[in-house]
Formats: C-alpha cells, structure tokens, sequence
C-alpha cells in the first residue's frame, strides 16, 4: 500500500508542479484555474466588499432616540444583538480609515460609530457581561466573542491616530474596561470558551495592563488545551469552533508571550490538510456540535494558515492560503479585513508555496473517522455515527451512507468498532434483542406492581435475538468497493440509505411512492447521481422491498436519497465510484 502510495503522489508531485508553474506564468485561465490573489488588491477588493455592505447595515441599526436600544443593532428577526453591534463598529471602522473606502473620513460613519458603541455599552450589564438573546443571559464567553472584533476596531484606530474619532474611544475603552473585568471572573460552557475568553482577556491586557488578566488566562492554560493526539479539539467543530480556537490560541501566543500554544496551532493545521473534501469544502462528518454536516469551505481557516505561513516561513502553509484563496468566494474572507489593517505584517508575501496533499490514507482514531482522497475523490469511514461512510467527487456529493433495520425498534446501525486489514476497513457492531421471564417471587415488591417498580435486568432473559453487522470498505483507484453483511433473525427488513446532495439527478431509480426526493434502486441494475460536470455510479443494487422508514431507524435524511433493500441474513455488495 505504501509503495502505491508513494507512486501515486510522486506522479501527483510532478503534475502540481507543473500547476504552479502555469500559475506563476498567469496561464491559468485556459485551465480554468483562478490565480491566487497579489494581497494588496485582496485587500482593495476586501474594502469594496466592505462598502457594499454598509448601506444594507445602517439600515439595521437603532436612530429613533425615544428607542430602548438606541445605537444598537438588530438582527433579520428585530432582535438586539450585541455581537451584531460590536461587528458593525468593526465594520465601520474599517471603511473609516481606509482611503480606498467611499466611507473614509466619513462624519456619518463616524456618528454612527458613536451610536453603536453607545448602544452597546448600555447592552453591558453592571457585571461587565452581556446577553445572546437566542440562548444565554449574563453570558461570559459571548461577551467574550465581542471583544474581538472591538479589540481590532481599537487596534486600527491606534494605528491611524491621526483621524477623528470623537467620543467613539472613550466608548470603547469604557467597555473593554468593563468587559475585562468580567471576564477575568466569569464560567464557560464549553471547551472553546475558555480560550474565547483568553484571547480575549490577551487583548484588553495588551491596551490597558491588569494583573488580573493574565493570572486568569493561566487559570484556564494549566488546565491544558484539549487537544487530542490527532490534532483536533475536542468538539471538533472543524467549520465553527477549531478555526475560533486557532484564532484565540495565537491571540495568546502572541499577546501574552506563549509560544507553547503555536505548536497546537500548528498541530491542527497539519491535521486539517487531510479534513478536505475534493470540492474544496472543510470535513464536517465528525464533528460534536452544531456545524456536523454542514456545507462549509476553507474560509474559516484563512488567518491560521496566513499567520503561522508568515511566523514559521512555512511553505506547506502557504500552499494552503494559495488554495483556499483558490477555491473560495472572496466574499467568505471579507473577515479578515481588520486583520490586515489592524497588522501590516499580515499583508507579507508568503514563501513559496508547497501543493496540498490529494492523495493519503490517514486514519484519525480519536476522531473516529479514516480519510482517504484519490485526487478528485475522496471518502471518509466513520466510526461511532449512525453515518458510516461518505464519497464526494467534485460537484457530487454522496453526503451519507446509514444502514438499518427493525431489529426490535433499535436497529440503525452504529459501528462499535473499526478494524484494517490491509486496504479493507472493517466496521462492525453486534446488538442482542431480549425477552423477559417473570420476576421470582423474592424480588416482587411487596406492594404497588412489579413491572413500573423493578428494572428489567432483575428479569431473566430469554429468547434472545441477535444482530451482527459487518461492513467492509476497500478504496481502489478513486473508487469504494462496500460489502455489508447482516446476521440477523430470519425475515428481517434491512434498508440501505445513500444521501445525496440536494439539487442532483438520480437515474436509473425509481420514485418512492408518497415520499419525496426517495428513490429504490432497480433490482441489479447500476443508479447514476449526476451534479454540474461530475457523476457518481453505484451498483449493482438490490430491492427486495419497499419498506425505507423502518421502525426504529433514523428519520429520511435532508437529501435525494436512494434505498437499496434486503432480508437478514443477507448481504449488499457494491461499487461507487
């Protein structure tokens, strides 16, 4: 394996090279490759795109006097939203002091500044915290996430001291002041918030010094950031919480002279040259919180990769500034705006770059999750998830592949474990499926009945059931050869469900009566899934009923999904490729 490996990405070397050539020779067009941008005119288009979006966001913000939330900013439902507020002042800020801006030096802007900071000082509640009304109340850590983008907005300022800012820095300092204070004693309720808080703390310390701040900071740090071997936090939130964490750690590395945190830094990024989907987007499949599944690209990882390509002169870095300037909107990296006015050092040219890698087996055990990429393809195998296998291949995306059955109302499949054997990877689970004698006559309650008053495991078992699932996946050459086999009771349904992203075409299937974007494969024959210029074909299938929402099993997938069909004890046996 390792010697295909080796060959293959040899080859691929060869072939990126030539990419980058094309790229450094600007011929890229006839390739339809975009070139990654000179940062000067990113940083022209960033201000532009800031502009845009002014108009859209004044409108957005308190005026009437006799208002409750004068200055503030609501959001698309009218609620207040501090966050909201301190993004727009950052906002603002940037077009203030850019020259490029049609809002540089503008008294408007300057008024509305003033506004908003205003309205958000009486959002502060007298313990220095503030309100995320669509959950948390006195909230350390969302006041926390406010910080940043005020503490870019002082910082810019700073750096052009030479403009008006009216009463807009007193403002600010009167909330950052009060912010410091709480966060130097406020909680958390999860693991990022506590480095939210930190970086956060490293900023306010690093405009108006207090002991207190980084005596807290080092409360939080000798708990040790958690951090598993493979380089992932432990939410492994890889769209939403990684990238923020990234960001808060060199906040603290940098601010409060902690060199140690970079090397975590650097683990992640490491790691997530491996968490990339062909078509560019970011790998969600493992993640605990709310972004798992979601559409995400690489945006989010942007400042990381710029900052530590810069600090450690580190051209795998830079490979990934250049492909993800590649492969995302411009629009998604309008975020790092204030860092580049905030930090001209940002703006360095990069060293030269180094390709990603497109093509690996890597298996990140304490992510619960095997990655595999064939250039164009790539797939993931997971473990302890009801998802057990994904393929994408460029537009195409087969999101999800989830087995179950009605084995006793608790028959979706879960792997409990992962095995290898060579190129094969085994995923398997094996569940039991009881009946229950009655209770002896010693452990019958002396009063009120037994069934509500005694636990079942007090009951002798009997007639037991079993269900022993084994799924092999082997990748061969950008495609997935899958073997699933069931040993259960005799007669019981089995169903088989592939995801596919939503806007498709599925042919050779046939419609699911009553239910929409379901489809049964046709008995042995082979299903196309068709999205922009790329197709995914599996095959052949089986369809043995028409039975898709088995009792007990999870809930049709938000997609176009597909159903392959069976009796236990059987097996499926197919391609995708």
């Amino acid at each position: 394996m390792k010697t295909r490996i080796h060959c293959l990405m040899t080859c691929k070397k060869v072939f990126q090279f030539f990419l980058f050539l094309l790229l450094a020779l600007n011929l890229t067009d006839a390739f339809g490759i975009k070139a990654p941008y000179n940062k000067k005119e990113l940083l022209s288009e960033l201000v532009r795109l800031n502009d845009k979006g002014i108009s859209g966001a004044l409108n957005n913000q308190w005026i009437a006097k006799d208002n409750i939330y004068y200055g503030a900013v609501f959001d698309g439902d009218s609620v207040v939203t501090p966050m909201g507020t301190a993004q727009f002042i950052q906002n603002l800020m940037c077009s203030y002091v850019s020259p490029d801006s049609k809002y540089y030096k503008s008294k408007e802007i300057l008024q509305r500044m003033t506004l908003a900071a205003g309205g958000l000082l009486n959002l502060q509640h007298k313990d220095g915290t503030i309100d995320l009304i669509s959950t948390n109340f006195h909230s350390t850590p969302d006041l926390g996430f406010t910080v940043y983008p005020l503490a870019l907005a002082w910082s810019i300022m700073l750096k052009n001291d030479k403009l008006n800012y009216g009463e807009v820095p007193s403002l600010l300092k009167q909330y950052l002041h009060n912010a410091g204070k709480a966060l130097s004693v406020g909680g958390v309720h999860t693991p990022n918030h506590r480095w939210v808080i930190s970086g956060a703390l490293a900023y306010i310390n690093s405009f108006s010094p207090d002991p207190a701040y980084p005596a807290r900071v080092e409360q939080w740090l000798a708990e040790k950031v958690d951090m598993d071997p493979d380089g992932q936090y432990n939410e492994r939130s890889t769209s939403v919480y990684t990238p923020t964490t990234n960001r808060s750690l060199i906040e603290i590395a940098k601010r409060m002279d902690h060199p140690d945190l970079f090397e975590l830094v650097r683990k992640n990024l490491d790691m997530t040259f491996y968490y990339i989907h062909a078509n560019g987007e970011i790998v969600t499949e493992s993640s605990n919180r709310q972004d798992k599944y979601q559409v995400s690209n690489m945006a989010v990882y942007y400042l990381a990769y710029n900052y530590m390509a810069l600090h450690d002169k580190n051209s795998r870095y830079a490979g990934m500034v250049g492909y993800i300037e590649n492969t995302v909107p411009v629009a998604d990296l309008l975020y790092m705006l204030p860092y580049f006015l905030e930090d001209a050092s940002s703006m360095q040219d990069l060293p030269a770059p180094t390709p990603i890698p497109t093509t690996y087996h890597k298996d990140f055990k304490y992510s619960d999750m095997v990655r595999i990429r064939q250039d164009k393809t790539d797939m993931s195998v997971i473990t302890n998830n009801t998802t057990f296998f994904t393929f994408f291949k460029g537009e195409a995306a087969l999101e999800a592949v989830r087995i179950s059955s009605s084995f006793f109302g608790k028959g979706q499949f879960q792997s409990q474990k992962l095995d290898q054997e060579g190129d094969t990877y085994i995923l398997s689970s094996f569940i039991e499926g009881p009946y229950y004698q009655p209770l002896p006559k010693e452990k019958i309650p002396a009063e009120g009945e037994a069934w509500g008053k005694v636990s079942r495991t007090e009951r002798t078992q009997s007639e037991v059931q079993t269900l022993k699932t084994k799924i092999y996946i082997t990748e061969n050459n950008g495609k997935a050869m899958i073997k699933i086999s069931m040993d259960g009771p005799k007669n019981l349904p089995v169903t088989l469900e592939l995801g596919f992203r939503s806007g498709g075409k599925l042919s050779n299937v046939d419609p699911k009566p009553g239910i929409s974007n379901a489809y049964l494969i046709r008995n042995g024959e082979y299903a196309i899934y068709q999205k922009g210029n790329e197709s995914i074909k599996i095959g052949p299938g089986v369809c043995k009923h028409k039975w898709t929402q088995l009792r007990g099993a999870l809930p049709k997938l938000q997609a176009d999904c597909l159903y392959f069909t069976n009796y236990a004890p059987c097996e499926f046996e197919f391609m995708i490729e």
